[in-house]
Formats: structure tokens, C-alpha cells, sequence
């Protein structure tokens, strides 16, 4: 009776681990098919069917998890998968297993685990006086200690790094020292039954020789990668330093910027302490002249220090000019401005600033705060009593009457908005002021 031949497709980027798989599978009547990606393996099913595949996990392009879906999704979708890893651990196959794999087979390779796999899916059954793990009849078709070990460092390379390299290492280690006491057993066994005793002895020796390199090779790649995380390590301490003299460099900078509005502020109360001066000069005349006015007078009654509006409202005079042209006055308001000789407030010729393009936006002037200012004939506007001047730089300006241009000096200047003057908020009217007769 023929027995039937079925079809295994491995998926894999290592051809060592193809060609140990393949060749365990042959002993159970299994043909085996290869691909060397994940990519391949989805265009080979296309149009051909197998019974079986075996899929890596770690492969250039589309990994095996990817690989999976594309299967699951596919006309393939009933073929079982085996995912063909030194992946370990309870959560990757859960994992798998939620995708459609029927379980993980370790690349350490046991023919136990192999026969589990292929009994778990009908494609091989042991007899019955040949109990489960036992290997078939030719030896030298199973994976030597070699292979064995090759299969397993390159998937461990592709799904792990150091530091689990020394544990993995010392654990492969064991199982090829475990694997070849019991080959060595059954060497011995043989060598009691046969006349090549000699032959059988040099070959325990020659393992044991390829184990005592494969050690001295282990560790000599654990150094490498050490090497490679001290390099790493020199690397990252390099870029630390970088950001603290960048960060040093960020405080400089600060500190320059405190400097400079520290150096604006002085401006500011020097600029203000001077106009203040200026004020109280003007005090000191208005006092003189109203001293003198008041001893030449043959009368008794004196003269009032208050001016008055055509419509009758109030205000206290506080200071005059040196050459008396200018009078300050004060409204209830609390807000100064300027009266001329004609009686109307003084035309300052103010420039206004402006901190967008084509004199848009707020106004700036140069001014203390709580003062009405005529800008023009016809404007009267003032700056908030108790306000700030702040430091700008201008964009564009109007210089008395004449049109916006570009602001192209250099120079910060010390500004406060000027607003449209409110009768309501400044108690000054566009009128004018006279001072009544005693």
C-alpha cells in the first residue's frame, strides 16, 4: 500500500533552516517547498496548494506576522500554519494563534516537537509498537548538533538582541551538551555491537572539540556586542553634554535679554523724571507770575489761577512756559494739556507711530501718561492717565500733518497708545479757555 506524500511549504530567509527542516520532513514522506520571504511564499500559493506551512518570524519585507494575515485572508485560508521561530513565550503564542496559526515550532528542532506537530495535524502517525519521539531508521537524516545550532543563532539574531544573547547562548549550550550525552550514549550502545569501535570513538571526540569552538565563538560575538553598546553608550553621553551647553548658552541669552529691559526701564524713569522736571518749572513760573501779578495789582481782590470754557467748564491752571506763551491746565479729570494764547489747546506737532504697514493699527506717540494732545488742526486725542510707556520698535509713522511713510531708523522708542480724545474720560473739550476778570 503507497502511502501518501504530502506538501509542506517553509518560509524562512535562513536556507540552512530550510534545508534541516526539509530533510526531517522527509522522513515522515513530507515534501518540502521553499521560500525565502514572505512575499514569495503569498505568489507561490497563489496557484499551488500544500498541506502544510512553516512560517519564520523575523524575515526582510513582510514579517511573519504580516504574512499570516495575507494567508488567513487569502484562498489559503484553511491551509494550518506553523509558526517556525526561536520565539518564545506564552503572550507571542497566544498571539498567533488569534491570527490562525496552529501553534509554534522551536528552531531548536527536537524531533519530539516535530513528530507533536505533524501528529497534532494528521499528517503523520506513529505505529503502534513505535512510541511517540522515536527517530526513524537512518540517523545521519536527522539535523547534526551543527545545524542544529546554526538554525537557532540565526533566527535568535533576527528576533532577539543582547542582553538575552549570553542566556540564550548558555541555554543552547545545554541542550547541545545534554544532546550530544545522549548521542554519545547511543554511540556507545552501538560500538558494543559492532567492530567500529575506533571510528565511533573519534567521532564523540570530534564533537566535543566542535563544542569547545562553538563556546570560544559565542563569546567571542558576546564582546561584540558590547563593544557595539559601549559605543552607543559613549554616543548618547556626547549628546547629553551637547544640551547642557546649549542650555547654557539658552541662560547667556536670557540673562543679555534682562539686561537690555532693565536698561529700557532706567530710559523710561529717566524720560518720565524729566518731563515731571518740566512740570513743575512750569508750577514754579506760574506761581512766580501770579506772585508778581498780585503786587503790582492796586486791587484788593486777586486773580483767579482757574481758566473757564465757553460752555462754563473748569479748569486749574498749573503751570506757564518760561517765555508765557503756553499755559498747562488740569481738568477734574485729572488730565493735563497745553492752551495757547488764542485761548485753544496747543497743536503739539506729535509724530504718531504705528506698529503695522501703512500707518495701520493703534497710534504710538511719545508722551506721559494722563495728557490731551492736538495732533493736526481739527484732532484732539490723549494717553490713559496711570499708563505705561512700553519699549517699541516702529514700522511705519506720521510726522505731524504730512503722509505715512516707512519707519526706517534704528532706534527703539519709548511709546503709548494715543487714543481719540473722550470728552467723558479727559473732562477736555476742543473750545475755548479764558480766564475771567476779578
Amino acid at each position: 500500500m503507497t502511502t501518501k506524500k504530502f506538501k509542506a511549504l517553509i518560509v524562512d530567509d535562513s536556507r540552512t533552516a530550510y534545508m534541516v527542516l526539509a530533510r526531517m520532513l522527509s522522513n515522515y514522506n513530507i515534501e518540502a517547498i521553499y521560500a525565502n520571504s514572505g512575499e514569495r511564499a503569498l505568489a507561490y500559493l497563489k496557484d499551488h496548494q500544500v498541506d502544510v506551512i512553516f512560517l519564520d518570524q523575523a524575515m526582510p519585507g513582510k514579517d511573519g506576522i504580516e504574512t499570516i494575515k495575507e494567508i488567513k485572508s487569502s484562498s489559503n485560508a484553511d491551509t494550518p500554519v506553523v509558526m517556525f521561530t526561536a520565539r518564545t513565550g506564552d503572550d507571542y503564542l497566544h498571539k498567533v494563534r488569534q491570527l490562525g496559526a496552529e501553534g509554534v515550532l522551536p528552531k531548536e528542532l527536537t524531533v519530539e516537537d516535530v513528530e507533536e506537530v505533524l501528529q497534532k495535524l494528521k499528517l503523520w502517525t506513529p505505529k503502534a509498537s513505535q512510541p511517540a519521539g522515536h527517530k526513524v531508521q537512518q540517523i545521519v537524516s536527522q539535523p547534526s548538533v551543527d545545524e542544529k545550532l546554526k538554525v537557532w543563532l540565526e533566527s535568535f539574531l533576527e528576533n532577539q538582541f543582547s542582553p538575552q544573547l549570553s542566556s540564550k547562548v548558555r541555554k543552547a549550550t545545554d541542550d547541545l551538551r545534554r544532546d550530544t550525552i545522549h548521542y554519545g550514549k547511543r554511540m556507545l550502545d552501538e560500538i558494543a555491537k559492532t567492530d567500529k569501535q575506533q571510528v565511533m570513538i573519534k567521532e564523540v571526540k570530534g564533537q566535543t572539540d566542535y563544542l569547545k569552538e562553538l563556546f570560544a565563538t559565542s563569546f567571542k560575538q558576546y564582546q561584540r556586542i558590547s563593544r557595539i553598546f559601549i559605543v552607543l553608550l559613549v554616543m548618547l553621553s556626547a549628546g547629553l553634554v551637547w544640551q547642557a551647553f546649549q542650555l547654557n548658552n539658552i541662560k547667556s541669552e536670557q540673562q543679555r535679554l534682562r539686561d537690555t529691559v532693565y536698561t529700557l526701564a532706567t530710559n523710561v524713569s529717566g524720560q518720565e523724571s524729566r518731563i515731571i522736571q518740566e512740570v513743575q518749572q512750569q508750577t514754579g513760573a506760574i506761581e512766580r507770575y501770579l506772585q508778581k501779578d498780585n503786587q503790582q495789582s492796586s486791587r484788593t481782590n486777586r486773580r483767579s489761577n482757574r481758566l473757564f470754557s465757553e460752555q462754563g467748564d473748569e479748569v486749574e491752571i498749573v503751570g506757564i512756559t518760561e517765555t508765557g506763551r503756553l499755559i498747562t491746565a488740569l481738568s477734574r479729570q485729572g488730565y493735563l494739556f497745553q492752551i495757547a494764547g488764542n485761548g485753544r489747546i496747543e497743536n503739539n506737532r506729535l509724530k504718531q507711530y504705528y506698529l503695522q504697514e501703512n500707518c495701520s493699527g493703534p497710534a504710538y506717540v511719545e508722551a506721559i501718561a494722563g495728557t490731551v494732545l492736538r495732533v493736526g488742526e481739527a484732532t484732539l486725542g490723549y494717553t490713559k492717565a496711570n499708563s505705561e510707556a512700553f519699549a517699541y520698535k516702529p514700522v511705519s509713522w506720521i510726522e505731524s500733518d504730512s503722509q505715512c511713510s516707512e519707519y526706517q531708523q534704528t532706534d527703539t522708542l519709548l511709546l503709548r497708545e494715543f487714543l481719540v480724545n473722550d470728552e467723558a474720560v479727559t473732562g477736555v473739550a476742543d473750545q475755548v479757555y479764558m480766564q475771567k476778570s476779578g
